[in-house]
């Protein structure tokens, strides 16, 4: 590795400069060691020409994996002169460092300097370091790939300079000879439009046969014996071997770019539909699915289980698929050694191997294996294809890891909410259930100890003490124990008939006059309300902590109504609980229905559990209704309305009494 310092070293980036080639690979190893060293953020880049073909757009897509895996970025520039580009770059983002190979240039161009050479020359704002490749590179010779000739280039070709010629022989007397040869090059531009660049060479060659044999002296014979009529023909061939290949060249670059726009929205719409997939089930089947559509061959995606010695089939595309024990033992060393394996990878290639294993990583560990019938194909997988299947089983890893680490996250946060929910009950019980025995102790031991010289009315009211608190603490423990049955999933819905008049006579009996006896409790509901199909328990209890609820903030002789309606629809009946308290403001209405929310303002008590709320929806929500939290009527007050769907053909309570008679 030669270093050459240029200037000063100025800004804070280090960049490879990638060509596509072999070297590629030891300049990312390098950038990225380098940038470890000086704690730096690095990249790299390619300036395309418009020139790379399928190998190299492969080798591209690699370096991308892997620039990306290092942790760096990967950037393209379109430009012809490699140099001026990296210059301008590397001015443009303040490169401090920049790599490039040391390979001469390539083909026949043997007198232009080497890149190294011209960035020295032109000078830049950053420090230049030469890689030089570990092994020795085989000298370029340019490789000639022969397509077979279609049908449709030779007839394009053909009809286009029959059709010049036509139009030039009927032109001829209008127009002189160096204007006619203006009208096979149309010809030529055409057939390089239709058919691309060997079509616009031979529609060229027929284009000047054609002047030649026909417009020349002396006509019908290829000889030219006027010396300007010569130079006409030889530029005419010039400018249409030219204007013939930038036009095929300007057609193949457009089917590329088309070709890359349609590979870009399937990329698209693929990682789009992979992130929408909430877990691994479906983003196998979205992966998958994908895969099938495109390679039209049976794909299974494969994983190991716990203490298993063989991969099992987690799931495939057709239903049904079966690897046979070759596939089988290629999945088992994709997994072990980290590598695809199969048809078209040199590994495990076997005659009667028609599967190519491909394992899925991330984060440094095995996801999972993707299986490929690729021998059923007809044709193996050109480059461009290749690519695009390695991006597709890329995103494929990257989605997998995703759902796995949204399900570790989701344990821990459930984790952490038991936890909290452990914390909090303890705290509740410890508040909660120590005020009301403490009185309960104080006023038995009162009566134990004082009994001889306590009056009959002292007594009493010890007494109704012990009670009052002893139904207080009864209701803290019921809330307990509803909450743990509401979080664990142990509730079960036993449903009856049951009118609103039996569950709000039901309510009211269990909170006593202890809880009631200073306020006014108004009722109304209009006669022949349909009947309630509903667990008659749960809905009580519900109904018991909102009135329990508005009854600790009603002031002294305050009024609690309850109301029963209708909804417009007829589809819900609402049970409404309005206090004269002080209200609950607008930002916490919702918030007051959430497990152990206590405070000291509005409708939450300092000496609450937080649960009477919490467990009133929950035991709405399990019958498939809802609980909310408005202003109370005139603006005063809190109103906390119970809707509870009505069955299809529910009875009055009309008709219940005249069933029951």
């Amino acid at each position: 590795m030669t270093r050459s310092s240029v200037t000063a070293l100025h800004g804070p980036r280090v960049l490879a400069a990638l060509s596509g080639g072999s070297e590629d690979a030891a300049l990312i190893r390098s950038a990225h060691r380098l940038a470890e060293r000086e704690r730096l953020p690095w990249g790299a880049v390619h300036v395309d020409g418009g020139h790379n073909d399928a190998d190299r757009r492969l080798i591209l897509e690699q370096d991308a994996s892997r620039v990306a895996r290092l942790g760096g970025e990967m950037h393209m520039v379109q430009g012809q002169d490699r140099a001026a580009e990296l210059l301008h770059y590397a001015d443009e983002h303040r490169v401090a460092t920049l790599l490039v190979g040391c390979s001469r240039p390539s083909g026949w161009r043997f007198w232009r300097r080497s890149l190294p050479e011209r960035l020295l020359r032109s000078g830049g704002a950053f420090d230049l370091v030469m890689i030089a490749e570990t092994r020795k590179r085989p000298r370029f010779r340019p490789r000639r790939t022969w397509q077979r000739l279609h049908l449709r280039e030779p007839v394009i070709a053909g009809v286009s300079s029959l059709g010049a010629l036509g139009a030039a022989w009927l032109l001829q007397a209008w127009l002189e000879l160096a204007n006619l040869s203006l009208v096979f090059l149309a010809a030529v531009l055409a057939s390089a439009a239709l058919a691309g660049t060997r079509a616009a060479m031979l529609s060229a060659l027929l284009g000047f046969l054609s002047f030649n044999f026909f417009f020349t002296q002396p006509r019908f014979s290829l000889a030219i014996l006027e010396k300007e009529q010569l130079l006409s023909v030889v530029f005419f061939l010039l400018v249409a071997v030219v204007v013939g290949q930038l036009a095929g060249t300007g057609r193949r670059r457009l089917h590329a770019l088309r070709h890359s726009r349609e590979q870009s929205q399937r990329l698209l719409a693929y990682s789009r539909s992979l992130s929408a997939a909430t877990d691994r089930d479906q983003v196998c089947d979205i992966g998958l699915t994908s895969l099938e559509r495109w390679l039209h061959v049976p794909v299974a995606f494969l994983d190991f289980e716990p203490g298993g010695s063989r991969p099992s089939i987690h799931q495939a595309i057709p239903q049904g698929t079966v690897l046979d024990a070759t596939a089988l033992t290629a999945a088992s060393w994709s997994w072990q050694h980290r590598r695809p394996s199969g048809v078209g990878t040199g590994q495990l290639d076997e005659d009667d191997q028609d599967w190519r294993m491909l394992p899925l990583s991330a984060r440094g560990r095995i996801i999972g294996v993707v299986g490929l019938e690729l021998g059923q194909r007809p044709a193996p997988l050109q480059p461009d294809h290749e690519a695009l299947l390695e991006s597709l089983l890329g995103q494929f890893a990257m989605a997998l890891e995703r759902t796995r680490l949204v399900g570790e996250l989701e344990t821990t946060r459930l984790s952490e909410e038991n936890e909290r929910l452990r914390s909090a009950l303890l705290s509740s019980v410890s508040h909660d259930l120590r005020t009301p025995l403490a009185s309960i102790i104080g006023s038995a031991s009162s009566l134990r100890d004082l009994g001889t010289q306590l009056s009959h009315q002292d007594k009493a009211e010890l007494l109704d003490g012990i009670l009052s608190e002893s139904e207080r603490l009864d209701r803290y423990i019921q809330n307990l124990l509803d909450m743990t049955r509401l979080g664990h999933g142990n509730l079960r819905i036993e449903r009856d008939w049951i009118s609103l008049d039996d569950l709000v006579a039901a309510a009211v009996q269990r909170l006593g006059p202890a809880a009631l006896d200073t306020l006014d409790l108004q009722l109304d509901w209009p006669i022949g309300l349909p009947l309630l199909h509903v667990h008659p328990a749960l809905i009580e209890q519900a109904l018991v902590n909102v009135i329990d609820n508005a009854a600790r903030f009603s002031p002294p002789g305050g009024q609690i109504r309850l109301q029963g309606r209708l909804d417009n629809d007829h589809r819900q009946l609402e049970i409404r609980v309005m206090d004269q308290g002080p209200g609950i403001a607008p930002e916490m209405r919702e918030t007051v229905f959430d497990m152990f929310h206590t405070g000291s303002e509005g409708d939450r008590s300092r000496y609450g559990s937080g649960l009477g709320l919490a467990i009133c929806r929950g035991m709405v929500g399990a019958h498939g209704g809802s609980v909310d939290a408005r202003l109370g009527p005139q603006g005063r007050g809190t109103m906390i309305t119970l809707h509870l769907p009505l069955p299809v053909a529910a009875p009055t309570q009309d008709q219940e009494t005249h069933h029951d008679e």
